[in-house]
Protein backbone atom coordinates (compact mmCIF):
# COMPACT_ATOMS: atom_id res chain seq x y z
CA UNK A 1 0.00 0.00 0.00
CA UNK A 2 1.15 3.55 -0.69
CA UNK A 3 2.82 5.01 2.46
CA UNK A 4 0.44 7.98 2.54
CA UNK A 5 -2.63 5.76 2.30
CA UNK A 6 -1.23 3.39 4.90
CA UNK A 7 -0.56 6.25 7.30
CA UNK A 8 -4.18 7.35 6.92
CA UNK A 9 -5.31 3.76 7.57
CA UNK A 10 -3.09 3.51 10.65
CA UNK A 11 -4.41 6.77 12.09
CA UNK A 12 -8.01 5.77 11.41
CA UNK A 13 -7.49 2.57 13.42
CA UNK A 14 -6.32 4.61 16.40
CA UNK A 15 -9.18 7.11 16.40
CA UNK A 16 -12.73 7.19 17.76
CA UNK A 17 -12.34 4.21 20.08
CA UNK A 18 -14.88 3.98 22.89
CA UNK A 19 -13.20 1.07 24.66
CA UNK A 20 -14.74 -1.82 26.54
CA UNK A 21 -15.61 -2.49 30.22
CA UNK A 22 -13.44 -2.23 33.32
CA UNK A 23 -14.00 -5.94 34.00
CA UNK A 24 -12.92 -6.95 30.49
CA UNK A 25 -9.70 -4.95 30.81
CA UNK A 26 -8.89 -6.61 34.13
CA UNK A 27 -9.62 -10.04 32.67
CA UNK A 28 -6.72 -9.42 30.28
CA UNK A 29 -4.33 -8.34 33.06
CA UNK A 30 -5.11 -11.02 35.66
CA UNK A 31 -4.01 -14.17 33.74
CA UNK A 32 -0.25 -13.41 33.97
CA UNK A 33 -0.59 -13.22 37.77
CA UNK A 34 -1.92 -16.78 37.91
CA UNK A 35 0.53 -17.89 35.22
CA UNK A 36 3.33 -16.79 37.55
CA UNK A 37 1.73 -18.83 40.37
CA UNK A 38 1.66 -22.06 38.34
CA UNK A 39 5.02 -21.49 36.65
CA UNK A 40 6.81 -21.06 39.99
CA UNK A 41 5.26 -24.28 41.28
CA UNK A 42 6.22 -26.18 38.13
CA UNK A 43 9.83 -24.97 38.26
CA UNK A 44 10.04 -25.87 41.96
CA UNK A 45 8.56 -29.36 41.56
CA UNK A 46 10.62 -30.11 38.44
CA UNK A 47 13.75 -28.75 40.09
CA UNK A 48 14.69 -26.64 37.06
CA UNK A 49 17.90 -24.77 37.82
CA UNK A 50 19.56 -24.56 34.40
CA UNK A 51 19.11 -20.90 33.44
CA UNK A 52 18.38 -21.30 29.68
CA UNK A 53 15.80 -24.02 30.39
CA UNK A 54 14.23 -21.97 33.17
CA UNK A 55 14.05 -18.95 30.86
CA UNK A 56 12.32 -20.93 28.11
CA UNK A 57 9.80 -22.44 30.54
CA UNK A 58 8.93 -19.01 31.92
CA UNK A 59 8.77 -17.43 28.47
CA UNK A 60 6.38 -20.08 27.16
CA UNK A 61 4.20 -20.14 30.29
CA UNK A 62 4.09 -16.44 31.23
CA UNK A 63 4.99 -14.22 28.27
CA UNK A 64 3.57 -16.05 25.24
CA UNK A 65 0.17 -16.84 26.84
CA UNK A 66 -0.26 -13.13 27.57
CA UNK A 67 0.54 -12.32 23.93
CA UNK A 68 -2.19 -14.75 22.86
CA UNK A 69 -4.73 -13.42 25.38
CA UNK A 70 -4.46 -9.84 24.11
CA UNK A 71 -4.60 -10.92 20.45
CA UNK A 72 -6.23 -14.03 18.99
CA UNK A 73 -7.67 -15.35 22.29
CA UNK A 74 -9.07 -12.05 23.56
CA UNK A 75 -12.67 -13.28 23.34
CA UNK A 76 -11.80 -16.08 25.77
CA UNK A 77 -10.15 -13.81 28.35
CA UNK A 78 -12.96 -14.22 30.90
CA UNK A 79 -13.06 -18.02 30.53
CA UNK A 80 -9.27 -18.27 30.75
CA UNK A 81 -9.13 -16.08 33.85
CA UNK A 82 -11.90 -17.97 35.65
CA UNK A 83 -10.24 -21.30 34.81
CA UNK A 84 -6.92 -20.08 36.19
CA UNK A 85 -8.62 -18.77 39.35
CA UNK A 86 -10.29 -22.14 39.98
CA UNK A 87 -7.11 -24.13 39.32
CA UNK A 88 -5.03 -21.79 41.48
CA UNK A 89 -7.52 -21.93 44.35
CA UNK A 90 -7.70 -25.74 44.26
CA UNK A 91 -3.91 -26.01 44.16
CA UNK A 92 -3.38 -23.51 46.99
CA UNK A 93 -6.03 -25.03 49.28
CA UNK A 94 -4.70 -28.54 48.68
CA UNK A 95 -1.16 -27.52 49.66
CA UNK A 96 -1.87 -25.41 52.75
CA UNK A 97 -4.95 -27.11 54.26
CA UNK A 98 -2.80 -29.23 56.59
CA UNK A 99 -0.40 -26.40 57.43
CA UNK A 100 -2.73 -23.75 58.82
CA UNK A 101 -1.63 -24.63 62.36
CA UNK A 102 1.76 -23.14 61.46
CA UNK A 103 0.29 -19.64 61.17
CA UNK A 104 1.83 -18.40 64.48
CA UNK A 105 5.30 -19.48 63.32
CA UNK A 106 5.47 -18.69 59.60
CA UNK A 107 7.49 -15.55 58.93
CA UNK A 108 7.95 -13.44 55.80
CA UNK A 109 10.99 -11.23 55.07
CA UNK A 110 10.01 -7.57 54.95
CA UNK A 111 13.26 -5.91 53.92
CA UNK A 112 12.81 -6.40 50.16
CA UNK A 113 9.21 -7.45 49.40
CA UNK A 114 9.29 -9.67 46.34
CA UNK A 115 5.63 -9.07 45.51
CA UNK A 116 6.59 -5.52 44.51
CA UNK A 117 9.10 -6.96 42.03
CA UNK A 118 6.28 -8.97 40.47
CA UNK A 119 3.93 -5.96 40.30
CA UNK A 120 6.48 -3.66 38.67
CA UNK A 121 7.70 -6.32 36.23
CA UNK A 122 4.13 -7.15 35.20
CA UNK A 123 3.47 -3.48 34.41
CA UNK A 124 6.54 -3.42 32.15
CA UNK A 125 5.66 -6.74 30.53
CA UNK A 126 2.07 -5.68 29.80
CA UNK A 127 3.24 -2.40 28.28
CA UNK A 128 5.92 -4.02 26.12
CA UNK A 129 3.46 -6.49 24.60
CA UNK A 130 0.69 -3.97 24.00
CA UNK A 131 2.72 -1.13 22.43
CA UNK A 132 3.57 -3.40 19.50
CA UNK A 133 0.49 -5.63 19.43
CA UNK A 134 -1.83 -2.61 19.08
CA UNK A 135 -0.37 -1.98 15.61
CA UNK A 136 -1.71 -5.30 14.30
CA UNK A 137 -5.25 -6.24 13.32
CA UNK A 138 -5.26 -9.20 15.70
CA UNK A 139 -5.24 -6.75 18.62
CA UNK A 140 -8.91 -5.89 19.33
CA UNK A 141 -9.72 -2.21 18.79
CA UNK A 142 -11.81 -2.20 21.96
CA UNK A 143 -8.59 -2.64 23.96
CA UNK A 144 -6.79 0.23 22.22
CA UNK A 145 -6.60 3.72 23.73
CA UNK A 146 -9.95 5.42 24.01
CA UNK A 147 -10.54 8.72 22.23
CA UNK A 148 -12.19 10.62 25.09
CA UNK A 149 -13.96 8.47 27.68
CA UNK A 150 -13.96 4.73 28.31
CA UNK A 151 -11.87 1.75 29.34
CA UNK A 152 -9.08 0.41 27.13
CA UNK A 153 -6.19 -1.90 27.97
CA UNK A 154 -3.80 0.62 26.39
CA UNK A 155 -5.19 3.36 28.64
CA UNK A 156 -3.74 1.86 31.79
CA UNK A 157 -0.07 2.08 30.71
CA UNK A 158 0.94 5.51 31.98
CA UNK A 159 -1.31 5.18 35.03
CA UNK A 160 0.22 1.88 36.12
CA UNK A 161 3.72 3.28 35.63
CA UNK A 162 2.83 6.11 38.00
CA UNK A 163 1.34 3.55 40.41
CA UNK A 164 4.39 1.26 40.27
CA UNK A 165 6.70 4.22 40.95
CA UNK A 166 4.59 5.39 43.87
CA UNK A 167 4.16 2.03 45.56
CA UNK A 168 7.94 1.57 45.95
CA UNK A 169 8.58 5.15 47.10
CA UNK A 170 10.36 5.07 50.45
CA UNK A 171 8.96 7.61 52.88
CA UNK A 172 11.99 9.36 54.36
CA UNK A 173 12.34 9.80 58.14
CA UNK A 174 11.14 13.19 59.39
CA UNK A 175 14.62 14.26 60.46
CA UNK A 176 15.92 13.74 56.89
CA UNK A 177 13.28 15.91 55.21
CA UNK A 178 14.83 19.24 54.33
CA UNK A 179 13.06 21.13 51.58
CA UNK A 180 15.68 23.64 50.52
CA UNK A 181 17.43 24.72 47.33
CA UNK A 182 19.91 21.85 47.56
CA UNK A 183 17.10 19.30 47.90
CA UNK A 184 15.16 20.80 44.98
CA UNK A 185 18.32 20.69 42.86
CA UNK A 186 18.93 17.05 43.79
CA UNK A 187 15.37 16.05 42.90
CA UNK A 188 15.56 17.98 39.63
CA UNK A 189 18.81 16.20 38.77
CA UNK A 190 17.19 12.81 39.41
CA UNK A 191 14.31 13.65 37.06
CA UNK A 192 16.56 15.11 34.33
CA UNK A 193 17.04 11.73 32.55
CA UNK A 194 13.28 11.36 32.11
CA UNK A 195 13.08 14.88 30.68
CA UNK A 196 15.94 14.11 28.30
CA UNK A 197 14.17 10.95 27.17
CA UNK A 198 11.02 13.00 26.61
CA UNK A 199 12.87 15.55 24.48
CA UNK A 200 14.69 12.78 22.59
CA UNK A 201 11.41 11.02 21.83
CA UNK A 202 9.90 14.25 20.51
CA UNK A 203 12.82 15.02 18.21
CA UNK A 204 13.15 11.45 16.92
CA UNK A 205 9.46 11.07 16.12
CA UNK A 206 9.56 14.44 14.37
CA UNK A 207 12.64 13.59 12.32
CA UNK A 208 11.35 10.16 11.32
CA UNK A 209 7.83 11.49 10.68
CA UNK A 210 6.55 8.70 12.93
CA UNK A 211 2.77 8.49 13.26
CA UNK A 212 1.54 10.13 16.47
CA UNK A 213 -1.90 10.59 17.98
CA UNK A 214 -1.71 14.27 18.97
CA UNK A 215 -4.78 14.11 21.22
CA UNK A 216 -3.00 11.64 23.50
CA UNK A 217 -0.63 14.10 25.23
CA UNK A 218 -0.31 16.98 22.80
CA UNK A 219 2.14 18.10 20.13
CA UNK A 220 5.37 18.24 22.18
CA UNK A 221 4.37 16.44 25.37
CA UNK A 222 4.78 12.71 25.97
CA UNK A 223 4.82 9.90 28.51
CA UNK A 224 8.35 10.63 29.79
CA UNK A 225 7.66 14.30 30.50
CA UNK A 226 4.56 13.39 32.50
CA UNK A 227 6.54 10.87 34.57
CA UNK A 228 9.31 13.45 35.13
CA UNK A 229 6.85 16.07 36.43
CA UNK A 230 5.09 13.57 38.69
CA UNK A 231 8.37 12.36 40.14
CA UNK A 232 9.62 15.91 40.73
CA UNK A 233 6.44 17.35 42.26
CA UNK A 234 5.55 14.17 44.13
CA UNK A 235 8.96 13.94 45.80
CA UNK A 236 8.83 17.57 46.94
CA UNK A 237 5.31 17.17 48.33
CA UNK A 238 6.42 14.06 50.23
CA UNK A 239 9.18 16.13 51.85
CA UNK A 240 6.49 18.46 53.20
CA UNK A 241 4.29 15.68 54.60
CA UNK A 242 5.47 14.69 58.08
CA UNK A 243 2.96 11.92 58.76
CA UNK A 244 2.46 9.14 56.17
CA UNK A 245 -1.18 8.89 57.25
CA UNK A 246 -1.71 12.41 55.89
CA UNK A 247 -0.70 11.37 52.36
CA UNK A 248 -4.13 9.92 51.60
CA UNK A 249 -5.84 13.19 52.53
CA UNK A 250 -3.44 15.19 50.35
CA UNK A 251 -4.13 12.82 47.43
CA UNK A 252 -7.92 12.97 47.87
CA UNK A 253 -7.90 16.77 48.22
CA UNK A 254 -5.77 17.21 45.11
CA UNK A 255 -7.95 14.79 43.14
CA UNK A 256 -11.16 16.58 44.19
CA UNK A 257 -9.68 19.96 43.23
CA UNK A 258 -8.61 18.52 39.88
CA UNK A 259 -12.09 17.15 39.20
CA UNK A 260 -13.68 20.45 40.21
CA UNK A 261 -11.35 22.30 37.84
CA UNK A 262 -12.34 19.97 35.01
CA UNK A 263 -16.03 20.59 35.66
CA UNK A 264 -15.55 24.35 35.66
CA UNK A 265 -14.82 24.25 31.95
CA UNK A 266 -11.27 22.93 31.65
CA UNK A 267 -12.41 19.53 30.34
CA UNK A 268 -14.46 21.25 27.63
CA UNK A 269 -11.40 23.29 26.66
CA UNK A 270 -9.17 20.20 26.49
CA UNK A 271 -11.54 17.89 24.64
CA UNK A 272 -13.04 20.36 22.17
CA UNK A 273 -11.93 19.87 18.57
CA UNK A 274 -12.46 23.60 18.05
CA UNK A 275 -9.64 24.52 20.46
CA UNK A 276 -6.69 25.56 18.31
CA UNK A 277 -3.16 24.37 19.11
CA UNK A 278 -1.67 27.82 18.59
CA UNK A 279 0.31 28.22 21.84
CA UNK A 280 2.53 25.82 23.80
CA UNK A 281 -0.17 25.37 26.45
CA UNK A 282 -3.00 24.77 23.99
CA UNK A 283 -0.81 22.51 21.83
CA UNK A 284 -0.06 20.31 24.85
CA UNK A 285 -3.24 20.84 26.83
CA UNK A 286 -3.91 17.10 27.36
CA UNK A 287 -0.50 16.48 28.90
CA UNK A 288 -0.47 19.63 31.04
CA UNK A 289 -4.06 19.54 32.33
CA UNK A 290 -3.80 15.85 33.30
CA UNK A 291 -0.77 16.46 35.56
CA UNK A 292 -2.70 17.12 38.82
CA UNK A 293 -4.58 13.85 38.31
CA UNK A 294 -1.39 11.85 37.83
CA UNK A 295 0.19 13.58 40.81
CA UNK A 296 -2.79 12.62 42.99
CA UNK A 297 -2.50 9.06 41.65
CA UNK A 298 1.19 9.00 42.60
CA UNK A 299 0.52 10.21 46.15
CA UNK A 300 -2.28 7.67 46.60
CA UNK A 301 0.09 4.95 45.38
CA UNK A 302 2.74 6.08 47.88
CA UNK A 303 0.17 5.67 50.64
CA UNK A 304 -0.78 2.18 49.42
CA UNK A 305 2.90 1.26 49.31
CA UNK A 306 3.36 2.53 52.86
CA UNK A 307 0.40 0.40 54.00
CA UNK A 308 1.41 -2.87 52.32
CA UNK A 309 5.19 -2.78 52.77
CA UNK A 310 6.34 -4.35 56.06
CA UNK A 311 8.40 -1.96 58.16
CA UNK A 312 10.16 -4.80 59.99
CA UNK A 313 12.87 -7.04 58.56
CA UNK A 314 10.85 -10.09 59.59
CA UNK A 315 7.05 -10.08 59.56
CA UNK A 316 4.78 -12.71 61.05
CA UNK A 317 2.39 -14.32 58.58
CA UNK A 318 -0.63 -12.98 60.46
CA UNK A 319 0.61 -9.39 60.12
CA UNK A 320 1.50 -9.91 56.47
CA UNK A 321 -1.95 -11.39 55.81
CA UNK A 322 -3.50 -8.34 57.48
CA UNK A 323 -1.57 -6.05 55.13
CA UNK A 324 -2.65 -8.10 52.12
CA UNK A 325 -6.23 -7.87 53.36
CA UNK A 326 -5.93 -4.08 53.57
CA UNK A 327 -4.73 -4.01 49.95
CA UNK A 328 -7.71 -6.14 48.93
CA UNK A 329 -10.12 -3.85 50.82
CA UNK A 330 -8.62 -0.75 49.19
CA UNK A 331 -8.99 -2.47 45.82
CA UNK A 332 -12.66 -3.24 46.54
CA UNK A 333 -13.33 0.38 47.53
CA UNK A 334 -11.65 1.64 44.37
CA UNK A 335 -13.65 -0.78 42.17
CA UNK A 336 -16.84 0.56 43.76
CA UNK A 337 -15.70 4.14 43.19
CA UNK A 338 -15.10 3.39 39.50
CA UNK A 339 -18.78 2.80 38.90
CA UNK A 340 -19.76 5.81 40.98
CA UNK A 341 -17.40 8.01 38.96
CA UNK A 342 -18.42 6.46 35.65
CA UNK A 343 -21.99 7.62 36.17
CA UNK A 344 -20.98 11.05 37.46
CA UNK A 345 -17.83 12.07 35.57
CA UNK A 346 -16.87 9.32 33.12
CA UNK A 347 -13.45 7.65 32.87
CA UNK A 348 -10.90 9.63 30.86
CA UNK A 349 -7.18 8.95 30.49
CA UNK A 350 -6.73 12.20 28.55
CA UNK A 351 -7.94 14.16 31.58
CA UNK A 352 -6.61 11.77 34.26
CA UNK A 353 -9.86 12.51 36.05
CA UNK A 354 -11.14 11.03 39.29
CA UNK A 355 -12.66 7.99 37.60
CA UNK A 356 -9.43 7.19 35.78
CA UNK A 357 -7.34 7.49 38.97
CA UNK A 358 -9.65 5.18 40.92
CA UNK A 359 -9.56 2.72 38.00
CA UNK A 360 -5.76 2.57 38.05
CA UNK A 361 -5.72 2.27 41.85
CA UNK A 362 -8.26 -0.56 41.64
CA UNK A 363 -6.16 -2.52 39.15
CA UNK A 364 -2.88 -1.80 40.93
CA UNK A 365 -4.22 -2.67 44.38
CA UNK A 366 -5.86 -5.87 43.09
CA UNK A 367 -2.68 -7.11 41.43
CA UNK A 368 -0.64 -6.15 44.50
CA UNK A 369 -3.01 -8.04 46.81
CA UNK A 370 -2.89 -11.14 44.59
CA UNK A 371 0.90 -11.18 44.58
CA UNK A 372 0.96 -10.63 48.35
CA UNK A 373 -1.29 -13.67 48.88
CA UNK A 374 0.99 -15.60 46.54
CA UNK A 375 4.10 -14.60 48.50
CA UNK A 376 2.44 -15.66 51.75
CA UNK A 377 1.51 -18.98 50.12
CA UNK A 378 5.14 -19.58 49.11
CA UNK A 379 6.38 -19.13 52.68
CA UNK A 380 3.61 -21.30 54.08
CA UNK A 381 4.38 -24.17 51.71
CA UNK A 382 8.16 -23.97 52.14
CA UNK A 383 8.10 -23.51 55.89
CA UNK A 384 10.08 -26.35 57.46
CA UNK A 385 10.36 -26.08 61.23
CA UNK A 386 8.56 -23.99 63.86
CA UNK A 387 10.40 -20.91 65.08
CA UNK A 388 9.43 -18.71 67.98
CA UNK A 389 7.59 -15.54 66.92
CA UNK A 390 10.18 -13.61 68.98
CA UNK A 391 13.12 -15.19 67.19
CA UNK A 392 14.82 -12.97 64.59
CA UNK A 393 16.51 -14.73 61.69
CA UNK A 394 19.04 -13.54 59.18
CA UNK A 395 17.06 -12.11 56.30
CA UNK A 396 19.62 -13.14 53.69
CA UNK A 397 19.40 -16.78 54.77
CA UNK A 398 15.64 -16.71 55.25
CA UNK A 399 14.54 -15.09 51.98
CA UNK A 400 13.11 -17.49 49.39
CA UNK A 401 13.79 -16.10 45.88
CA UNK A 402 10.65 -17.41 44.20
CA UNK A 403 10.15 -14.64 41.60
CA UNK A 404 10.52 -15.96 38.01
CA UNK A 405 13.83 -15.14 36.35
CA UNK A 406 12.12 -13.18 33.56
CA UNK A 407 10.31 -10.91 36.02
CA UNK A 408 13.43 -10.38 38.13
CA UNK A 409 15.37 -9.42 35.00
CA UNK A 410 12.68 -7.03 33.77
CA UNK A 411 12.48 -5.31 37.15
CA UNK A 412 16.26 -5.04 37.51
CA UNK A 413 16.57 -3.14 34.22
CA UNK A 414 13.05 -1.77 33.85
CA UNK A 415 13.96 1.43 32.02
CA UNK A 416 16.25 -0.39 29.59
CA UNK A 417 13.51 -2.97 28.97
CA UNK A 418 10.98 -0.24 28.22
CA UNK A 419 13.37 1.70 25.97
CA UNK A 420 14.46 -1.30 23.91
CA UNK A 421 10.80 -2.32 23.54
CA UNK A 422 10.00 1.18 22.23
CA UNK A 423 12.94 1.13 19.81
CA UNK A 424 12.03 -2.30 18.42
CA UNK A 425 8.37 -1.27 18.13
CA UNK A 426 9.43 1.72 16.07
CA UNK A 427 11.66 -0.43 13.85
CA UNK A 428 8.88 -2.95 13.24
CA UNK A 429 6.51 -0.15 12.23
CA UNK A 430 9.11 1.36 9.90
CA UNK A 431 9.87 -1.98 8.22
CA UNK A 432 6.37 -3.51 8.05
CA UNK A 433 2.92 -2.19 7.25
CA UNK A 434 1.65 -4.01 10.30
CA UNK A 435 -2.10 -3.54 9.81
CA UNK A 436 -1.90 -5.42 6.51
CA UNK A 437 -0.36 -8.55 8.05
CA UNK A 438 -2.32 -11.66 8.97
CA UNK A 439 -2.56 -13.28 12.40
CA UNK A 440 0.25 -15.79 11.83
CA UNK A 441 2.72 -13.12 10.73
CA UNK A 442 1.62 -10.80 13.54
CA UNK A 443 2.06 -13.44 16.26
CA UNK A 444 5.45 -14.45 14.84
CA UNK A 445 6.70 -10.85 14.92
CA UNK A 446 5.30 -10.10 18.39
CA UNK A 447 6.63 -13.39 19.78
CA UNK A 448 10.10 -12.86 18.33
CA UNK A 449 10.11 -9.26 19.55
CA UNK A 450 9.24 -10.29 23.12
CA UNK A 451 11.81 -13.07 22.98
CA UNK A 452 14.51 -10.57 22.03
CA UNK A 453 13.71 -8.03 24.75
CA UNK A 454 13.39 -10.75 27.41
CA UNK A 455 16.67 -12.38 26.37
CA UNK A 456 18.39 -8.98 26.49
CA UNK A 457 17.34 -8.17 30.06
CA UNK A 458 17.91 -11.74 31.28
CA UNK A 459 21.44 -11.67 29.86
CA UNK A 460 22.12 -8.46 31.76
CA UNK A 461 20.56 -9.80 34.95
CA UNK A 462 22.44 -13.11 34.92
CA UNK A 463 25.69 -11.19 34.44
CA UNK A 464 24.83 -8.75 37.27
CA UNK A 465 24.68 -5.76 34.92
CA UNK A 466 22.29 -2.98 35.92
CA UNK A 467 22.03 -0.15 33.42
CA UNK A 468 21.24 3.29 34.82
CA UNK A 469 21.50 6.62 33.09
CA UNK A 470 21.78 8.66 36.28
Amino acid sequence: MDPTDYRALHESQMENNNGTTALNVFMHIAPPVFSVFHTVQLITVAGITHIPVRFLVEFFLIVLPFVLIVTVLHRLALNITLTLVVLSTISAVHQIRNRLHLMPFVQVPGKTPQFLTCVRALVNLTTAVCILAVDFHCFPRELAKTEIFGYGLMDIGVGLYVFSNGIVYKVRPVEERRLNAARVGKVLTSTAPLLLLGFARFFLTNELDYQLHVSEYGVHWNFFITLAFVKFAGTLIMDLVHDPEVIKFVAITLLCCHEMMLHLGVSRYVLSAETQRSTFFSANREGIVSLPGYLALFLASVYIGWVVRPSEEITLAKKFLRRAGKAAIMAAVCWKMIYVCENMFGISRRLANMGYCFWILAIGSSVTALFMFFELFVYFVRFEEPKSPDQIMKTDDFCIPYVPLVLQAINANGLFFFLIANVLTGLVNLVFQTFLLGNAAALTIIGYYMFMVCVAVCFLYVNNVKLKIW
